[in-house]
């Protein structure tokens, strides 16, 4: 049989097309970035299938019925709730009193009194870190405040839940007003006020000075800015992108600090979408 330059060629060309597709196949089933390996228990979901990366939805999806969710709220002991009563049957419910940290219910009890709703919700982060439901929506007592531009109940039951899988962490306020896209600037302190000033400066100061404290190695961000009112829903996924040492770490310092449950709670406000999302700027 004679020898031509096409019986030549076809040998190789079939070792690249056969190469190209076993490196096709390895990129297919590899995560987009590179991904932390995860070990924790997600509940009754493996959690080592999981990365911080990609298409944790498909891994981890929404239940098909109820519970839903949790709903963690923040009130106080004269706080009317019976606004919880529309949605105890589809959720898991857990209704702390911030004036009353010893509470009957064991699993409502806080270690103090202290920062307003950041000791309950880094509370409730911690203790049941092991254990997430697919989302948790965090809330005060109020069924109505002006820092919600829509009843509180309404907000609950009609989050998306496609949109807040890709989210990971949606505040449940809309409008930037009081805050504003560049609220604070802790580093060169020259932000430009939008809306009324309240206690920007020294939420400002007060969060430079405690960086290290409730992030350790992360870098200060020269821009801090997020929708106020300290309302949100957010998904295991992006509660899991920290380890459980991080939340422990944000409630020692809150345990520890001197400073007012107010400034607490001011510096918490400014920083829960990056303590889910890792940025800065919501």
């Amino acid at each position: 049989m004679p020898v031509t330059l096409q019986s030549l060629r076809l040998p190789g060309l079939l070792s690249v097309f056969a190469a190209s597709l076993i490196a096709l196949l390895i990129s297919y089933h590899s995560a987009p970035f590179p991904a932390t390996a995860v070990t924790q228990s997600l509940g009754s979901w493996p959690r080592e299938n999981a990365s911080i990366h990609g298409n944790a939805y498909q891994l981890d999806p929404a239940p098909e019925l109820p519970p839903w969710g949790a709903i963690v709220a923040a009130s106080k002991s004269t706080d009317n709730m019976t606004w919880l009563s529309q949605v105890e049957q589809n959720w898991t419910i857990f209704r702390y009193e911030i004036d009353n940290p010893v509470n009957g219910d064991v699993r409502l009890q806080l270690p103090v009194m202290k920062g307003h709703e950041a000791i309950v919700y880094i509370t409730w982060l911690v203790e049941h870190y092991d254990s997430l439901p697919w989302h948790v929506v965090f809330v005060h007592g109020d069924r109505d405040d002006w820092e919600q531009d829509d009843e509180i109940l309404s907000k609950i039951i009609t989050i998306r839940r496609n949109a807040l899988a890709r989210a990971g962490y949606v505040p449940l306020r809309c409008d930037w007003y009081p805050s504003c896209p560049a609220e604070l600037r802790p580093i060169d302190h020259d932000a430009v006020v939008w809306g009324p000033n309240g206690s920007r400066n020294e939420t400002e100061f007060a969060i430079a000075a405690n960086w290290k404290g409730l992030f350790s190695e992360a870098p200060l961000p020269h821009t801090i800015a997020s929708q106020s009112s300290a309302q949100f829903a957010v998904t295991r996924q992006a509660v899991l992108q920290r380890p459980k040492s991080d939340y422990e770490r944000l409630r020692r310092w809150l345990l520890r600090t001197s400073l007012e449950d107010d400034e607490i709670r001011e510096i918490f406000e400014k920083l829960w979408a990056y303590i889910f999302t890792r940025e800065a700027v919501q």
